[in-house]
């Protein structure tokens, strides 16, 4: 039998809760879940504490956009969970009529471009790290050309939605709304895939080239190699299956959306926190060559 939204929406905040709040271990070191691990993130970019190096030789260095990004994908997941309870509280016990009260699908208007934001910010994160490792603007044109479709069609999605009739949820996979849903799901996700790409082509390079160069099992890029394909495929499955879902006219959807809701800050952070510690491990191991440590 179909899910209902009503159904949806009960199963959706359970999943974003556990998300938001509980651990999903995969790393020794980085616990990933989204309020530890973006508490964990400013800590690593602000201190370096996870390396034991001092504060004083780093501090001027902060990667302040790093460090704005982290937090503000923390604060817009904070948010999308927030909204999200508030909707189930005034859905199932104020308005007196949850079916009728989650039909409405106009009442997911800010969560939406909650969402938007979440996949714009993220993306730039990606896009940005890409730049830092190939230091060629023409290698990161494609991604930057698709970030902007994402941000186009995104938007255009979101008003399209809030013009929706309130009283047929169905109405959000018909043809017209459901051609900017697609266009915007498929640029993300093959935004995401090209700068993920691309970041993870030079790691690995580095990390070929460094395994060439240094006898010794100690790399330094190999973490952060396998934590990017780590965060992109889980980034990549959740936005693929949404697509399908879509595509599928189910209202599971609704839980998928707010499991991504969660997930982007959670795998961003991750990506965030181990390039940190990539850059505080090269300077540990600069100074111990030096005789500083």
């Amino acid at each position: 039998m179909a899910i209902t939204v009503k159904e949806a929406v009960i199963v959706a905040i359970i999943v974003e809760s556990i998300l938001y709040g509980k651990p999903f271990r995969g790393d020794s070191r980085v616990e990933r879940y989204n309020d530890a691990c973006s508490i964990r993130t400013v800590g690593v970019l602000v201190w370096g504490y996870s390396m034991g190096i001092d504060i004083s030789a780093h501090i001027c260095e902060i990667p302040r956009l790093m460090l704005c990004g982290a937090c503000l994908l923390f604060i817009l997941g904070t948010m999308h969970i927030v909204v999200d309870a508030s909707h189930f509280w005034h859905g199932f016990i104020t308005s007196g009529d949850p079916d009728a009260f989650f039909q409405d699908v106009t009442k997911n208007t800010f969560k939406n471009a909650l969402y938007l934001i979440e996949t714009v910010v993220s993306d730039a994160i990606i896009i940005y790290r890409s730049h830092l490792m190939w230091r060629r603007i023409e290698v990161i044109i494609i991604p930057i050309i698709g970030w902007i479709a994402v941000v186009v069609t995104g938007t255009y999605t979101v008003w399209a939605i809030s013009q929706l009739s309130a009283t047929n949820p169905n109405i959000i996979f018909l043809r017209q709304t459901a051609q900017w849903v697609i266009s915007f799901c498929s640029t993300a996700l093959a935004t995401n895939l090209i700068a993920t790409g691309l970041l993870t082509v030079k790691l690995w390079v580095a990390h070929r080239n460094e395994a060439e160069f240094h006898c010794t099992n100690e790399y330094v890029f190999h973490p952060i190699l396998v934590i990017i394909m780590e965060c992109g495929a889980v980034y990549s499955l959740s936005m693929t299956t949404m697509l399908v879902v879509y595509l599928s006219g189910s209202n599971s959807m609704y839980i998928l959306i707010d499991m991504i809701g969660q997930i982007i800050p959670i795998t961003f952070c991750v990506i965030i926190v181990r390039g940190a510690m990539l850059r505080f491990e090269r300077d540990r191991v600069e100074l111990s060559r030096r005789g500083d440590l």
